[in-house]
Parts: C-alpha cells; sequence; structure tokens
C-alpha cells in the first residue's frame, strides 16, 4: 500500500496545478493517509461495491478517491501554511566600491 500511494501522489501532484513537495515522504504520506481513510469509511457510508476491484486487498476505485482527497488536503494546508509571496526587487550595484 505504500508503494501504491507513493504512485499515486506523484500521479496527482504532477496533474493538480502545484508542484511536488520538497520532502520526498509527503509524496506518499497524504495519499496514504487518504487511502487509509477511504477504505475505512466509503464502505461504511455507501456499503461494499461488487464494481470496485481489489488487487491485494486494496481496492482500487477507493483508493483513487482516497488518494486525490489527500493529496488535496495537502495542497490545501500547504498554501494556508505558506501563501506565495511577490518576488523582492533586488538592487544590483555595478561598479567598483571605493
Amino acid at each position: 500500500m505504500l508503494g501504491l500511494s507513493y504512485c499515486m501522489g506523484l500521479l496527482w501532484y504532477e496533474l493538480l496545478p502545484g508542484k511536488l513537495p520538497e520532502h520526498t515522504y509527503r509524496v506518499a504520506a497524504y495519499p496514504f493517509l487518504g487511502i487509509f481513510a477511504a477504505h475505512a469509511l466509503l464502505p461504511w457510508m455507501f456499503g461494499t461495491s461488487m464494481a470496485d476491484p481489489a488487487v491485494g486487498g486494496v481496492h482500487i476505485f477507493t483508493a483513487l478517491i482516497g488518494s486525490l482527497v489527500g493529496v488535496i488536503l495537502d495542497w490545501i494546508i500547504s498554501q494556508a501554511r505558506h501563501p506565495a509571496t511577490m518576488p523582492t526587487m533586488r538592487t544590483v550595484s555595478h561598479g567598483a566600491a571605493a
């Protein structure tokens, strides 16, 4: 599930209007938590679905939904903590200093 969450994180971070996090573990951490929460909550909320195939005990559509929600939550959290700022103008002095 960790490998799946890392692959899903790479997919969603590349597709969403953002960039990959600086820390590699965040690429897998939030999708992993999203997949875990989706596997815990979606069957409880909507019942079991025969249309959701499982590979190795992980339901594919549930994992897609959970990882996308996890990446969106990470994007919202990172935007709230580090809002985009305008670049500052730097002055460059030309010539030799006296």
